[in-house]
């Protein structure tokens, strides 16, 4: 009997490291979207930017006049609103990860971009990243 609860003991911790080693490689991996993300921006390529963003017309961006639905859109809203001599330096910080399901985080941090003329805008916002054939996806953005 000993054993079998030894046996038991083993496995139960075996299955928490799994599952925290699984979590933890997830957030590392958006980690390095969320890295790129700047890298992306920084360069002013904000086609590439874009290339962030679930795949279609699932994607969403909120802010404060409405919501964006899909890349083309999405792509659309940055080119008229942050033209490449208005994108500055981006800089994502404070970024917090909550596990919603293997294939979905929600994620929420700190944003700055410093424009150019020296102007410095800055806010929070959070994303729900979501697995999408093994890749990592900005699935919906909120601004504010």
């Amino acid at each position: 009997m000993r054993s079998f609860l030894n046996c038991c003991f083993l496995l139960l911790i075996f299955a928490f490291f799994n599952t925290s080693y699984a979590q933890s490689k997830d957030i590392e991996e958006i980690k390095k979207i969320i890295q790129q993300e700047e890298e992306v921006w920084n360069r002013g390529d904000i086609e590439g930017y874009v290339q962030f963003y679930a795949p279609g017309d699932s994607a969403r961006m909120i802010y404060s006049s409405g919501i964006t639905y899909g890349r083309d859109s999405i792509l659309a809203f940055y080119k008229k609103y942050w033209p490449k001599d208005k994108m500055g330096h981006l800089t994502l910080d404070q970024s917090t990860f909550e596990k919603i399901s293997d294939t979905v985080y929600f994620v929420t941090g700190r944003f700055t971009v410093l424009i150019p003329d020296g102007r410095k805008v800055t806010g929070r916002y959070s994303s729900l990243m979501k697995k999408i054939n093994g890749r990592w996806y900005i699935y919906t953005d909120h601004s504010a």
